[in-house]
Order: C-alpha cells, then structure tokens, then sequence
C-alpha cells in the first residue's frame, strides 16, 4: 500500500532566526534525517520525498462561477503548515505510523497518513 506523510510545522519559528542559528538547527538535526531517509529508502526502494518551499512562494487557485481566483497562499488558521511530503510503498498502516513517528519533524509538528489510491 502506498501512503503519503504530510508533514507540517510551524514555519513561523524560522522567521527571527539568523542564518547562522538556522544553519545550526539544520545541523544538528541532519543526522536524524539521514537516518529516517535510510530506513524509508530501506522500506521502499521507490521512496519519493519531497521539501517543499515555504508557504510566502504557494499560490492558492480557485474557480468560482467560472471565474479563477488566484491569491497568495495557503490561507489557514493555524500556524502548522504543509512543509515537506514522502510517498512510499509499506506493508500496512503499523509501518507507516513506525516511520513516521521517526522524521524529526514530528517532535514539533505534526504528519499525517494517508493511503495513496492508484
């Protein structure tokens, strides 16, 4: 079964952070990286995972009465954001919920499961 691990976090806490003090968070958690990345390319060779850019770049699209609305995006009321998303091939839910508990992100945000039909 495939599934997809959305990952969100709060980017916001970014945002005052000097490139120095960003560059040394982002240090000290590659190593926990690397290694959930080994044990999902381990699970599913095929692994596809994907950093997106922040949320200021999205673009939010929408048709109403057949007019499109584009604006800046996402809009939502949280601070917890779509941020980064893997799809992978694992045996059952059990695994992916194993996985998942692992990408660091999780001790500060949160990432959803769920099933990818094809």
């Amino acid at each position: 079964m495939k599934y997809a691990l959305l990952i969100y976090g709060d980017q916001s806490q970014w945002a005052d952070l000097s490139e120095e003090d960003k560059a040394k968070l982002r240090a000290e958690e590659m190593p926990r990286w690397i290694a959930v990345m080994e044990q999902l390319a381990t699970a599913d060779p095929k692994l596809d995972g994907y950093e997106l850019d922040e949320r200021g770049t999205a673009k939010v699209v929408r048709v109403r009465d057949g007019e499109r609305i584009v604006t800046d995006g996402p809009f939502a009321e949280t601070k917890e954001v779509l941020g980064g998303v893997f799809v992978v091939d694992l045996p059952d839910l059990d695994e992916a919920i194993r996985l998942a508990s692992l990408v660091p992100s999780a001790d500060h945000g949160s990432l959803e499961i769920r099933p990818v039909e094809t």
